[in-house]
């Protein structure tokens, strides 16, 4: 094998992830919204009388953590063809462990540390979702 056909064999590579990378971090950040959009009316639910709710409440945000372990390693993935910088990675770690801290509070019924934290949680991947759809990077 040449050095052009390596070359452009990485270069292929690199171009097919980025054409992976990018839709996978979308489709997760828009997952992760919508599931930190849900969490509120299950507690509103619950707080209104309906108790069943507080398990919808309480698998969303397992799942959530989840959304929230999956965004990192989609950032990664996007980090290779440069189409996020450290700055998303940084923030999705910051999230992650807000999140944990999130699921802390909840259990614990710390609800004055609960409560608004869930809305920066929210507040924070609606930016992120909002800078990789207006992002001018990617394949």
């Amino acid at each position: 094998m040449d050095a052009n056909a390596a070359a452009g064999s990485i270069g292929a590579t690199s171009s097919s992830a980025a054409h992976f990378a990018l839709p996978l971090l979308r489709v997760v950040l828009i997952v992760h919204c919508a599931a930190l959009l849900a969490q509120p009316s299950f507690a509103g639910e619950f707080l209104s009388g309906t108790d069943g709710v507080v398990k919808f409440h309480e698998w969303t945000a397992w799942a959530i953590l989840a959304l929230g372990l999956l965004q990192i390693a989609a950032v990664v993935a996007a980090m290779r063809p440069q189409i996020v910088s450290w700055w998303m990675l940084i923030g999705s770690i910051f999230i992650l462990l807000a999140e944990i801290l999130q699921a802390g509070t909840g259990y614990a019924r710390f609800l004055r540390v609960h409560v608004p934290l869930g809305v920066v949680i929210f507040g924070a991947v609606l930016l992120q979702t909002i800078s990789i759809f207006r992002s001018r990077r990617g394949p």
